[in-house]
């Protein structure tokens, strides 16, 4: 699955299936948290759409580090400092809140 990071939109492609543009106006909610799976630990990205529906990417994909590189240059209205947060993260702590459409 490719994802990325856009000025207007998210978009995700799966193998040789058509890309989804998700606009940032349908998305309600980023978050991060991270979850333990016994040999490690994964930390996932969570988009909560307006329409209901949940994408999440966690932290094993390709261009991870792209992808929070693009969010904090394209996304809109983000909560303050949430990059140094995210690399300071623990599976202890709950979510960390991203973005949240007002």
């Amino acid at each position: 699955m490719l994802f990325s990071v856009g000025k207007d939109h998210l978009v995700i492609r799966h193998d040789t299936e058509a890309e989804i543009l998700i606009e940032w106006e349908d998305i309600y909610v980023v978050y991060y948290y991270q979850i333990d799976c016994i040999n490690s630990v994964l930390g996932y990205l969570a988009f909560d759409l307006t329409y209901g529906e949940t994408i999440e990417i966690n932290d094993n994909v390709e261009n991870w580090e792209q992808v929070v590189e693009d969010l904090e240059k394209y996304l809109p209205s983000q909560a303050k400092d949430w990059r140094a947060s995210l690399r300071n993260w623990s599976i202890h702590d709950d979510e960390l809140l991203i973005y949240q459409k007002e």
